[in-house]
């Protein structure tokens, strides 16, 4: 990093992205020293005064969840609003992807346009014609040979461009946006707002279980871990936030208000009238996660218990499977809105695009899923996802990029709270058993999936169940404190609030690994910064 550092004429500059060079006179070192050593002194204060304000005796491990008043709220809404702009803002930093240059990231911006022409294909009037007289277009190395232009990551198929990303995010934020404003809302902007809304979602969900199930939870530990879960989610968003991102974002905004709504339905609901209300919203949510990554819908399966959960003890009459039909016709709505819109492109009903990505593998000769099955390769991508170490690093941030568990120990933490006798014993008693095993599932699934559907495993793949895994956390600790006896109950608190501040603490330092061109990868300067402001301006 600290070969970015030249000396032009006897000055020192630093060049950044793109040849910019930003100018360092003589006298300015020291004032980045006392900057660094504020913003350092500033940001320990900010850490000891959250320690502090989450100490046993600590008023917010005091409160517990049953207590609800308008200090409680101001502060809950207070965090998530601190949360949601700390993950947000950075979203713009990197060229790469906040729109100074499109190239490929720019699909969601295209598509709503395309709709307003009236078509589904991607307006592009520069299609190189020796790509439709290719046998196989989809040969990475015959158009290499060829030297053959293309949009890269689009799906191509009988001579047009389609966007293979999921549709829903362009109806619901890029369209709208574009009709009433005039003007076209770029991808990292669209994965803000669903970012946004996640975070909010998480701190809201986690707020429903904790007061139906965890009462005794105090408000410090549920706020420490809505905005630790939060962070462990979407700190490679936050990184890397246009185009795929996008629909990473997107589908984890929907499932997390689809559980959401079920979980008013099933638990918070004073009528059967508010709770088949709640449950449209909570399926027609979830059906609109396969329209933005269908990896991260497979979390709909947690919907599952919770009917069970609801219908156990009722007298199977015609309202309730009225009711029943009614939560599942926005899944039949949806499901076929979305089987008409892949016939009408790829004359495949079940075809996303998938099959005819111009990308660097040939996937059009991938077959069906059961074709594609590989138990050697399902092995080494759930080891490659769950178990992977690299090693650590002498410079900042430390840390490097590996796989979910070591990313995030905070998780092998929470099951060994999960396998306690008296929190499995809670977990029976309410009748959560079911929940927590698929839960513990998902994850798994969705790694299997991808590896069927992908030439290999990246780690913003992982970004699709680090939600799950933050939940599971939730709820294991949440399970785990309301079982401890209440003499030790607030120790295991500050003992958990502890946990989740070094999981955000850990977020920041993954986010800040220069990779896949982030903003520290195309400005490696700022890792010495970051790193000067943690050791106050000292190294």
């Amino acid at each position: 990093m600290r070969d970015n550092l030249k000396w032009v004429e006897g000055l020192p500059i630093i060049i950044g992205t793109g040849g910019k060079a930003r100018w360092m006179p003589y006298g300015a070192g020291r004032a980045v020293a006392m900057d660094a050593r504020l913003l350092g002194v500033l940001f320990w204060g900010a850490v000891a005064a959250a320690v502090y304000c989450l100490r046993p005796n600590a008023v917010l491990n005091r409160t517990d969840m049953e207590i609800c008043g308008r200090r409680e709220m101001l502060v809950m809404a207070g965090l998530a609003l601190a949360t949601v702009l700390v993950w947000i803002l950075p979203m713009s930093l990197s060229p790469y992807w906040n729109g100074e240059f499109p190239q490929h990231r720019n699909q969601y911006e295209v598509m709503a346009e395309s709709l307003l022409n009236g078509h589904i294909y991607m307006d592009y009037d520069d299609i190189d014609p020796r790509l439709l007289e290719m046998d196989n277009p989809y040969d990475t190395m015959k158009r290499v040979e060829l030297d053959v232009s293309v949009h890269w990551d689009h799906a191509f198929y009988n001579g047009r461009y389609y966007m293979y990303f999921g549709v829903v995010p362009v109806l619901l934020v890029f369209l709208p946006f574009r009709v009433i404003t005039g003007t076209a809302l770029l991808s990292y902007q669209g994965t803000q707002v669903f970012t946004a809304l996640f975070i909010v979602g998480v701190f809201f969900l986690f707020r429903l279980l904790a007061r139906k199930f965890f009462p005794s939870l105090s408000w410090g530990a549920y706020l420490s871990m809505s905005a630790a879960f939060s962070m462990m989610s979407v700190w490679y968003v936050a990184g890397t936030p246009a185009l795929y991102c996008t629909a990473i974002a997107s589908g984890i905004c929907m499932e997390v208000w689809s559980l959401y709504f079920f979980a008013r339905a099933v638990w918070d609901s004073s009528s059967e009238t508010r709770a088949t209300l709640w449950g449209v919203l909570g399926s027609l949510m979830g059906a609109l996660a396969f329209g933005c990554r269908p990896p991260v819908a497979l979390a709909n399966l947690l919907a599952v218990p919770m009917l069970v959960h609801y219908v156990r003890g009722r007298r199977w009459d015609r309202r309730l499977l009225g009711q029943i039909a009614a939560v599942a016709l926005p899944y039949l709505v949806v499901g076929a809105a979305l089987m008409a819109y892949n016939y009408a492109r790829f004359e495949n009903p079940f075809e996303f695009g998938q099959s005819y990505q111009i990308t660097v593998t040939d996937q059009s000769s991938y077959g069906n899923l059961l074709s594609r099955f590989d138990l050697c390769k399902v092995v080494n991508g759930l080891l490659s996802n769950f178990l992977l170490f690299n090693a650590v690093k002498p410079e900042f941030p430390y840390v490097s990029i590996s796989s979910a568990l070591i990313n995030f120990p905070v998780c092998i933490f929470a099951l060994f709270c999960l396998a306690q006798r008296d929190t499995l014993a809670l977990m029976k008693a309410r009748r959560f058993r079911s929940f927590i095993a698929i839960l513990l599932l998902l994850p798994i699934l969705i790694t299997v999936s991808e590896v069927l559907m992908s030439p290999w495993l990246l780690e913003r793949y992982r970004s699709d169940f680090y939600w799950l895994m933050g939940l599971l956390c939730f709820l294991s600790f949440g399970f785990f404190c309301q079982s401890a006896p209440e003499t030790s109950r607030r120790r295991w608190c500050f003992v958990i609030s502890l946990a989740a501040l070094l999981t955000a603490f850990k977020s920041f330092l993954l986010w800040a690994n220069p990779n896949d061109y982030n903003f520290t990868y195309c400005d490696p300067a700022y890792l010495d910064k970051f790193a000067s402001i943690l050791s106050l301006g000292l190294n």
